[in-house]
C-alpha cells in the first residue's frame, strides 16, 4: 500500500520525495495531448494510421493515439509520404499489387513522379520487335503494355524510346531538355505509341522538335507470353523518412509506456521532421530478417512486416513492404536510438504481419493484422 511521510520514522522523511521521484521515473507514463514534433500545432490530434492507409486497411490494427497533432500529420504527409507511397519501389508495388487509397488508384508512377522524383522507367524486348520498349502495367496485373512514347533512331546510338510524361502538357520544352540529356539531338522519329485521343498533342510535341511526326501509329498485337524486364526507381531523402517514421510510430503503438518525447529520440524526430545523413538512421538490408523467407518460403497473399526489438540499451526497428508469392523487395532496418528504460530489462521483441487480403474493394483495402511472434516466423538479424 502506498506509503506516505507521516508513515516514515522521521530520520527518513526527507528520504521519501527522493524515492516516489525515483520510482516515477522507472515508470514513465505518456505525456498526453504532447505533439512528438516541433509544430507549428494544432489543438486537435490525429488518430493516425502508423501504416499508411494507402498501403491497405487492416483488421485488428488499433490507431496511434495522442501523439501528433493533426497539422504535423498533414505536413510529414506532405513532406515525406507523398514520395513513398507514389514513387520508389513501394509505387511500384502498390501499382502491381493494385492497391487504391481513398479516393482511387494513385496516378500512374510511370508517367509522374513524386515528391521530386522521375517516373518509373520499365524497359523489357518485345517478341518480334527490333528494340526495346518502354512498358507500364496494367493495375493489379503483371500484364504489361507499351508506354506512350517516341521512338528515336540516331545513327550512332541506334534507337532510343523517348516517354512523354504527364509534365510535357503544360511544358511541352522540356520533352526538348530531355533529348538533349540524352544526346538524341540528331535522332529522327521513326514510331510512336499512344492512344488516337493522344495523336494531336503528340504530334504538335515532335513538330516542336523541327520533325515530321510518323504517319502511322503503332499498336502492338502480340501472344500473352512472359518476357524480362528491367525496372529503374528512384528514391531520394523523404523516401527513407516515410520509412523511419512508420517504424518510430509502429514501436510508439506497441510499446505504450514510450511518449516519443524522450531524449532518446531527439535524432530520429529530427529526422523524421528536417531529414538529414539517411545512412545513420535507415540501412536497406541486403538479407531478409524473416525466417521463413530466409529458408525459401514466399508468402501467399501481398504482406507488409513490421518488427522492433529493445535489446542492450538500443532500439531497432525493422520493416518491408509489398512481400509477396513472386518478389521479396529489400527490408529496412531502422536504427531509432538508446532505450530510454532506466532499469536494465530482457530483450523485448515483437513483430507484425499485415496482409493484404483484397487488393481494391470498393477503394477500401481489406486486410489482416496478425502478431508474426513466435520469433520462428521473425528473425532478428544477429548483431555483428
Amino acid at each position: 500500500s502506498p506509503v506516505s511521510p507521516c508513515d516514515v520514522p522521521s530520520g527518513y522523511a526527507s528520504v521519501a520525495p527522493l524515492l516516489a521521484a525515483l520510482l516515477d521515473g522507472l515508470f514513465e507514463q505518456p505525456l498526453m495531448n504532447t505533439c512528438i514534433y516541433p509544430g507549428p500545432h494544432s489543438q486537435q490530434f490525429s488518430s493516425e494510421h502508423y501504416l499508411p492507409i494507402a498501403l491497405g486497411r487492416f483488421a485488428g490494427m488499433e490507431l496511434l493515439e495522442d501523439r501528433i497533432c493533426t497539422r504535423c500529420n498533414t505536413e510529414l504527409g506532405n513532406r515525406v509520404e507523398t514520395q513513398f507511397l507514389r514513387a520508389g519501389p513501394t509505387g511500384f508495388f502498390r501499382w502491381l499489387a493494385g492497391i487504391e487509397g481513398r479516393n482511387g488508384l494513385p496516378p500512374s508512377p510511370f508517367y509522374q513522379g513524386a515528391g521530386g522524383t522521375e517516373p518509373i522507367y520499365m524497359v523489357g524486348k518485345v517478341p518480334d520487335w527490333p528494340f526495346e520498349l518502354l512498358l507500364e502495367l496494367e493495375p493489379g496485373t503483371e500484364n504489361v503494355c507499351p508506354l506512350r512514347q517516341i521512338i528515336f533512331h540516331h545513327p550512332l546510338l541506334g534507337y532510343r524510346a523517348v516517354p512523354i510524361l504527364e509534365r510535357f502538357h503544360e511544358h511541352p520544352g522540356k520533352l526538348q531538355d530531355y533529348i538533349r540529356e540524352q544526346g538524341l539531338q540528331n535522332a529522327k522519329a521513326v514510331h510512336v505509341f499512344g492512344t488516337e485521343e493522344e495523336i494531336p498533342w503528340v504530334q504538335t510535341l515532335i513538330e516542336r522538335l523541327g520533325q515530321q511526326a510518323p504517319k502511322e501509329w503503332t499498336s502492338i498485337n502480340a501472344q500473352q507470353q512472359r518476357i524480362e524486364l528491367i525496372v529503374s526507381v528512384t528514391v531520394t531523402e523523404p523516401y527513407f523518412r516515410a520509412v523511419a517514421k512508420i517504424a518510430f510510430h509502429y514501436l510508439l503503438k506497441i510499446f505504450p509506456e514510450l511518449t516519443g518525447l524522450e531524449r532518446e529520440f531527439d535524432g530520429i524526430r529530427e529526422f523524421i521532421w528536417n531529414g538529414g545523413q539517411v545512412s545513420r538512421y535507415v540501412i536497406q538490408r541486403k538479407d531478409q530478417f524473416i525466417a521463413n523467407f530466409k529458408l525459401g518460403y514466399r508468402p501467399t497473399n501481398w504482406m507488409h512486416i513490421l518488427a522492433a526489438e529493445r535489446s542492450g540499451g538500443r532500439i531497432k526497428a525493422y520493416a518491408q513492404f509489398f512481400a509477396g508469392p513472386n518478389s521479396l523487395p529489400p527490408p529496412y532496418e531502422v536504427n531509432l536510438g538508446r532505450d530510454p528504460a532506466r532499469i536494465h530489462t530482457p530483450p523485448r521483441r515483437y513483430a507484425h504481419e499485415y496482409v493484404v487480403l483484397e487488393a481494391g474493394a470498393n477503394n477500401c483495402p481489406k486486410g489482416v493484422m496478425r502478431d508474426a511472434q513466435p520469433t520462428t516466423h521473425i528473425l532478428i538479424p544477429k548483431k555483428h
